[in-house]
């Protein structure tokens, strides 16, 4: 099972009642200040919208659930979120008391806690969390956006350059650089184009990749 560091988060305070759940602590003093949790594991869910920790991979229960905008996935631990108001809500498999979990780092909603269950074969699901799989991704798919979007800024700024470049040369016929190597700003301007929509499909074919359930 994957272990968990505490650091502290940036200021911020929720409107939601309830006691916070596991992975939420207040600093001394009562500011307000939260401590955010870190999950040190080979594969961790986070927040889709922050990037917050929330589940290491080994607690998950079963995939087999449906929540409000999907798939999801029942858990048996989730921290850095907080509960709202515990609620008789009727599901699918009977009617349960729930409360809503958010995101201790931008207070998305991202699904809810089993406070209880009424049908005695629904009892194992007390205490264990649902995410939604729209709300989260897992850490390494986060990373790779990430990189996938810092070099498509990246290309899409060469290619301004180039553009600029072009509008300063004569009709864009080959010039002599600062090196004294012959240049060709329309084949340099094509292979940067080329290099940017190679970026933009293989963001799309990770989105796509990341929003299905899978391990």
């Amino acid at each position: 099972p994957g272990t968990t560091r505490a650091r502290t988060g940036a200021d911020s305070h929720t409107h939601h009642q309830g006691a916070p759940s596991i992975g939420c602590g207040r600093a001394a003093g009562g500011m307000g200040r939260l401590f955010l949790r870190y999950i040190e594991a080979e594969s961790v869910h986070c927040c889709a919208l922050c990037a917050t920790h929330l589940a290491a991979h080994d607690q998950v229960v079963s995939r087999q659930f449906r929540g409000r905008h999907g798939d999801a996935w029942l858990f048996g631990d989730v921290i850095n979120v907080n509960d709202g108001p515990p609620e008789k809500r009727l599901l699918l498999t009977g009617l349960h008391v729930v409360a809503d979990i958010y995101c201790n780092g931008c207070d998305t909603r991202l699904g809810w806690k089993y406070v209880e269950a009424y049908e005695e074969q629904q009892k194992y699901k007390e205490g264990k969390f649902i995410l939604e799989m729209n709300r989260i991704l897992k850490e390494r798919d986060l990373r790779k956006r990430e990189a996938e979007a810092a070099g498509g800024g990246e290309a899409r700024h060469r290619l301004a350059a180039l553009e600029d470049e072009e509008m300063l040369t004569d009709g864009g016929e080959g010039t002599d650089d600062e090196a004294g190597q012959d240049s060709d700003p329309q084949a340099t301007r094509r292979a940067a184009q080329t290099a940017l929509q190679a970026m933009h499909g293989a963001a799309s074919e990770q989105w796509a990749a990341a929003e299905r359930p899978g391990g």
